[in-house]
């Protein structure tokens, strides 16, 4: 017999778009103080969110663009930038190896988020890459061999985890690639000083689902896929923090890191 999920009702915050009609863009460098950021808004629609503690080995990264594992790597040097790049970077290419069967993974940067950090969950439903964004990621690091790279199959795959836990604020919300359409996704221009890259931004559709995994330890990872060469398979999986209507008061809270690799 089928055991229907935990299903709990959060807000998600979805792409609403600029006023006048122009491109979307977000700038991520110092601006003056009173000049906006972005030209484009936010639209909360809540949303039912899917629980899959218990049945959470059913979602694959080519199928649904996320998949689960328990893990437990022996690390806590959180705070110590040479220490993680030189002792847990090549645990997690281990891992990532092991999830997609690659033969090659390049780390290309992390984010840790603390309590007395200065990088709070992401509260926006969103996809780090777009895909001439992906290949510009190839050209960026691997630029001797970028267009041998870019003839076969690559992706963008991130791998995140708490680094305490259980997570009990603004869980991950992940959106289940199989029911997003590809008009659900919009380039939005994504300005550094030196550069431009892309992000994509959600459009808010009814078909979309929605899971979460709760009370996440630190012996439990999500690999979220980011972005896919390959045709016929999860191409990309929007994601999200939210707030938690079932988190207790005083929650712990959330401490998690992000890394982002590129999968050959």
């Amino acid at each position: 017999e089928t055991v229907s999920a935990p299903i709990v009702e959060g807000i998600l915050n979805f792409y609403d778009p600029p006023k006048d009609g122009s491109e979307p863009y977000n700038i991520v460098y110092e601006v003056p103080e009173g000049t906006p950021t972005r030209n484009y808004g936010d639209k909360p629609v809540t949303v039912k969110i899917e629980d899959v503690r218990g049945h959470e080995d059913n979602f694959k990264l080519d199928v649904n663009g996320f998949q689960f594992e328990k893990r437990f790597i022996d690390f806590n040097k959180w705070t110590d930038d040479e220490a993680i790049k030189n002792e847990y970077y090549p645990a997690v290419i281990n891992a990532v190896k092991e999830t997609t069967g690659a033969r090659e993974v390049l780390i290309f940067d992390h984010t840790i988020r603390t309590k007395d950090g200065y990088r709070n969950p992401v509260m926006v439903t969103h996809v780090d890459q777009t895909p001439w964004s992906a290949a510009e990621r190839v050209r960026v690091h691997c630029p001797d061999r970028a267009e041998e790279l870019l003839k076969k199959r690559f992706q963008i795959i991130n791998y995140w985890k708490p680094i305490t836990g259980p997570v009990q604020e603004f869980p991950l919300a992940l959106g289940d690639a199989g029911n997003m359409l590809p008009d659900d996704i919009v380039c939005v221009a994504h300005k550094y000083r030196e550069r431009t890259g892309q992000t994509g931004s959600v459009r808010y559709n009814p078909s979309q689902k929605f899971y979460y995994l709760s009370g996440m330890t630190t012996g439990e990872e999500v690999f979220i896929k980011c972005y896919d060469s390959l045709e016929g398979v999860a191409k990309r999986t929007p994601h999200t923090a939210f707030d938690d209507p079932t988190s207790p008061p005083n929650p712990l809270p959330r401490e998690s890191i992000e890394i982002r690799t590129l999968v050959f």
